[in-house]
């Protein structure tokens, strides 16, 4: 006799199957969705989660109290990537990369916010710090240039700073015998253009909301032609590579503070300087006219071995530590190198006139 095996069959009816299966693909697309909804608002957002090397930033608000965030702090908070660049003070070309950190508006918000009564000044590590206009916090207002001809150029898409702590999917601390990070300020959007390099603080470990700061230029006028904005004209100051800060006190015990006025002389004094600020001895020893100009078009002159490396004659834009009052504003020619009537205000222009010119 044949022994036969009985096999049970489970037999799941077709509607019930039909509905287990359509569960499953909801179920998955709602997953799905759930992970790249913001992705779709935003294709620069990054979600995904970060480990980060250990970092502290401090963030101190209008009214003076601060909240300070470490590295998961800042991982938690929503990531944006893009490209940029920067080409610095001498034309060369640095940064070039992918980056992706967390944007500077959204670090504003966790201390009240930012709008346009208000500057941001963020410092490094090394006390380099810029101060930045909401406009510019905001993208706005900021000058870029072509990768590919260095040329500035307009752009029509969004600029966004960020404070990155990826570049190119690394952390900023494996980059380079002069690490950048943890954190550094960049500006960065989808056009891949260049900005300014003195905007880029390397190593942030400070962002502070300001009252509003009043803009200014500086014409410069020689051998070169240079609009000098505020924010450069402190970036120079703050430059750690060079001792570019002069200070004089007054007979009231007044403190001036700004910067010497060779220093700016050797920004326009010679069209083959390799470095601009590079002072030109030569040609001040053959002899040309620095004139100084107010905003009224009234000037001083000197001639230029008298400017020459001279620390005495200092373009001050601070008084006690704050920006010059209304009557001086924005820069006042002060220092022990000076009679009162060579100490002007309300300086506009700098210009070098060449003997024969």
């Amino acid at each position: 006799m044949t022994e036969q095996k009985s096999v049970v069959t489970l037999r799941i009816p077709k509607r019930i199957l039909a509905i287990g299966i359509i569960a499953i693909v909801l179920v998955a697309a709602i997953l799905i969705f759930w992970q790249v909804y913001p992705i779709l608002q935003n294709p620069h957002s990054n979600y995904v989660p970060v480990k980060l090397q250990p970092m502290n930033l401090t963030l101190v608000a209008l009214n003076g109290t601060s909240l300070t965030l470490n590295e998961t702090d800042i991982a938690k908070l929503e990531s944006f990537t893009s490209q940029g660049g920067f080409k610095n003070s001498v034309g060369n070309l640095g940064g070039i990369g992918n980056y992706t950190g967390v944007r500077l508006s959204d670090l504003c918000n966790l201390i009240g916010g930012i709008n346009s009564t208000c500057c941001l000044n963020v410092t490094g590590n090394d006390r380099y710090s810029v101060v930045f206009t909401y406009d510019q916090v905001m993208g706005n207002n900021l000058v870029t240039f072509n990768p590919t001809t260095h040329d500035e150029t307009n752009h029509t898409q969004p600029l966004t700073v960020i404070l990155a702590y990826y570049e190119d999917g690394l952390n900023l601390t494996s980059n380079g015998k002069d690490p950048p990070g943890p954190l550094r300020l960049v500006i960065i959007g989808p056009e891949e253009l260049l900005t300014d390099g003195y905007l880029w603080v390397k190593d942030v470990v400070r962002i502070e909301i300001l009252p509003a700061v009043k803009e200014w230029a500086l014409f410069l006028k020689g051998a070169l032609t240079e609009n000098m904005t505020r924010a450069y004209f402190e970036s120079g100051l703050n430059c750690k590579t060079a001792n570019h800060v002069a200070n004089w006190t007054d007979g009231n015990n007044n403190m001036w503070s700004g910067m010497p006025l060779w220093y700016l002389i050797g920004w326009i004094d010679d069209k083959g300087d390799i470095n601009k600020m590079e002072f030109n001895d030569t040609l001040a020893i053959q002899g040309y006219t620095v004139r100084v100009i107010n905003g009224k078009g009234d000037y001083v002159e000197f001639n230029s071995t008298r400017v020459m490396r001279n620390p005495n004659i200092i373009a001050a834009n601070t008084l006690n530590g704050d920006p010059l009052p209304e009557f001086y504003w924005p820069l006042k020619l002060v220092g022990s190198g000076l009679s009162d009537d060579e100490m002007i205000c309300n300086i506009v222009e700098i210009q070098i006139i060449f003997s024969g010119s």
